[in-house]
């Protein structure tokens, strides 16, 4: 295959292989010596061990190493209009902890709450705002108060829908911080109130219903 095909074809991919590069030039040693060329002429981007790229930009890419996973907290809050503040990094929710050089991966075991849209041409899997929030409570990477902004601006109907999904540990913390934020949150009080269980939670301020405490 000459050079300039690959390189039309893989720009059409977020993320591609080295054992699907194998398959593209019939020769897995060869391709080993390609993908070492094209990447030291920086014509490619190696992004790990076996994952290449040649787009710059991480958000094309980040959700596509994993599967599934989906960009969550910071830069979804910044994505939904609910923050000003830029993300150092894109905080990718997935399977397994790893890191690369603009991207973190944050393990979970609750892989949904979460769609794809067009950026640039590609599709990107976000969290929907919900999920981001829940994320954000459950990890304590997003202060309280970017927490309450982006509860402010949630559909309440679906947070309470993803909330209830989870351990009565995650709902009663969503539970105080949405009311923290002006929001009391009906339903998920109903289904905590009966349990005598306190839960920490770093933001919480004082004695409250939810039992949620810092201590």
């Amino acid at each position: 295959m000459k050079e300039r095909e690959f390189l039309e074809q893989v720009s059409r991919m977020p993320v591609f292989t080295a054992k699907q590069v194998s398959a593209m030039v019939g020769d897995k040693n060869y391709s080993k010596v390609y993908l070492y060329r094209l990447v030291d002429r920086g014509l490619i981007g190696r992004l790990k061990r076996g994952y290449y790229t040649v787009h710059d930009d991480p958000v094309i890419y980040a959700s596509h190493i994993y599967h599934p996973s989906y960009i969550s907290l910071w830069y979804a809050f910044q994505h939904y209009g609910t923050t000003t503040q830029l993300p150092k990094r894109i905080e990718v929710m997935t399977k397994r902890n790893d890191s690369m050089e603009e991207i973190e991966y944050i393990r979970t075991k609750h892989l949904w709450g979460y769609n794809s849209f067009n950026y640039n041409g590609f599709k990107v899997f976000m969290a929907d705002l919900e999920k981001a929030v829940i994320d954000a409570v459950v990890t304590e990477r997003v202060p309280v108060d970017e927490v309450q902004n982006a509860i402010m601006k949630c559909d309440l109907e679906k947070l309470e829908d993803y909330s209830l999904r989870l351990p009565l540990s995650t709902i009663k913390k969503v539970g105080y911080v949405a009311e923290t934020a002006g929001e009391f949150m009906k339903g998920l009080y109903e289904h905590v109130k009966s349990d005598r269980n306190y839960v920490k939670y770093y933001a919480a301020e004082k004695a409250n219903k939810w039992r949620v405490t810092n201590d």
